[in-house]
């Protein structure tokens, strides 16, 4: 009779044990799933903190509030002969307005390595800065000289920065407005194309109305580029595939746009994939 119970109870804490280490494995994937999703890059906090409130938005502050707050990136080495930094400027978004405070002068961060040696390409890409940013500092500590090169509002991405025998030239993408009115300005808006020569000190900025550049690239070892232009008159429309967009090129010297592909080309190409006749 005593072995009996005795059975039993083991089997009663055998049991309990088993369902305490079910709760225990399931309490441990919950916790694991929980850190891998914040680890994530599309969680929405993280687009807030890398765009710009909107206009309409930040008009609804105080006069003495701000809900943004500017960072300093870690300070590049992209001319070892002149000794020129690149400093990007990002932004945080906090969950509360606060009251502005005056900014203390805090100096610069830790610097990079210098740059690689040239190769024999007419130009070469070394540098690219991950991220978004709400504007850029060119700093020259020899000349004691400080360039921020946007004076307006404006978010910029997938900078780059291209080595050509005679000049340096910064590469990257801007958007300007926020054109999809989510009350956020970043990448999910229009974006153009902005050029920035250290040696003369002119941004160049490549747009056609209101299409949206999406890719470009350098034409042989020119300063030329081919351009690649999302289609805003299909802004409203679905598609099963991706977008319709057309090629431009972009004359360096001349600072102008010209079309890749002739108008009736074009519209031989369009005729021929509705299965009209082409006319001789």
């Amino acid at each position: 009779m005593k072995i009996e119970k005795i059975k039993n109870f083991n089997q009663v804490m055998l049991a309990i044990a088993s369902i305490l280490g079910i709760v225990l494995l399931l309490i441990g994937i919950v916790a694991a799933t929980s850190d891998f999703f914040r680890g994530l890059d599309f969680g929405r906090n993280k687009t807030i903190s890398n765009s710009l409130l909107s206009e309409e938005k930040t008009e609804t502050l105080k006069k003495n509030q701000r809900l943004q707050i500017i960072s300093y990136e870690s300070p590049k080495l992209i001319d070892t002969i002149n000794v020129v930094y690149l400093i990007p400027i990002s932004v945080s978004t906090l969950d509360k307005p606060e009251t502005v405070v005056e900014a203390e002068d805090n100096g610069l961060m830790s610097l990079y390595d210098p740059l690689g040696s040239m190769r024999k390409k007419g130009y070469y890409q070394e540098n690219y800065f991950e991220g978004l940013f709400a504007n850029l500092i060119v700093y020259q500590p020899i000349a004691n000289k400080t360039i921020l090169l946007f004076n307006e509002r404006i978010m910029l991405s997938n900078l780059r920065v291209y080595y050509f025998k005679d000049e340096i030239m910064l590469v990257f993408y801007i958007a300007e407005k926020d054109t999809n009115k989510d009350g956020l300005v970043n990448f999910y808006d229009d974006t153009n194309l902005c050029i920035y020569s250290l040696k003369t000190e002119k941004m160049r900025r490549i747009a056609e109305g209101t299409n949206s550049i999406t890719d470009y690239q350098f034409i042989g070892n020119s300063k030329d580029l081919l351009v690649e232009f999302s289609l805003s008159q299909y802004n409203d429309v679905k598609f099963k595939s991706y977008k319709p967009q057309k090629i431009m090129r972009y004359e360096f010297e001349a600072d102008k746009l010209s079309e890749v592909v002739p108008i009736k080309i074009q519209q031989q190409m369009q005729n021929l994939v509705e299965g009209k006749k082409l006319n001789n």
